[in-house]
């Protein structure tokens, strides 16, 4: 496994599940500051590590392919399941929790988006589809692989076991 050393590996992140029609209600659309959604997201669930998006972004984007649902609160629920690990909690607001960056899962339709705010420097890092976000960003790391039923419990378990030490 290549570890990317350019990116702080504790960097913290949150994802929010938001209907689009939400979206509509602002200017900016699905690249607005996330605040102005949070009374609409149906989890804000944090990452304690790997938020760049190299990493979280790509996960997003490889379960997005997989989980197409388009009903917001069952996707929530499917994604806490996946995603969660030793270093996962729910925040009843995205803000309660310093974080460096918060992507969004927009639902409603078919076409799933996803969106990603760098909370330290204010600013939408991008809007994409998860096909996009794949082209964009993936290196050469070992993502979980949701399309054959892994979540990233099991891929901490099998981190851990594969770096121990045998007798």
């Amino acid at each position: 496994m290549v570890i990317n050393m350019k990116n702080n590996m504790a960097t913290r992140n949150v994802t929010m599940v938001v209907d689009r029609e939400h979206a509509k209600e602002h200017s900016e659309g699905f690249a607005a500051d996330p605040c102005v959604y949070t009374d609409n997201s149906y989890v804000n669930m944090y990452l304690h590590h790997d938020g760049y998006p190299e990493w979280q972004g790509i996960q997003l984007a490889n379960w997005c392919h997989t989980n197409r649902r388009q009903d917001g609160s069952a996707l929530a629920a499917k994604l806490v399941h996946d995603h969660y690990y030793d270093s996962c909690y729910l925040y009843q607001d995205h803000q309660h929790i310093d974080h460096h960056y918060t992507y969004i899962i927009w639902t409603g339709k078919p076409d799933i988006w996803i969106s990603c705010w760098d909370q330290y420097s204010n600013r939408n890092v991008f809007v994409l589809k998860p096909e996009k976000i794949i082209s964009r960003y993936m290196e050469d790391m070992e993502y979980t692989d949701f399309a054959n039923g892994e979540t990233r419990l099991d891929k901490q378990y099998h981190v851990y076991a594969s770096d121990s030490p045998t007798n």
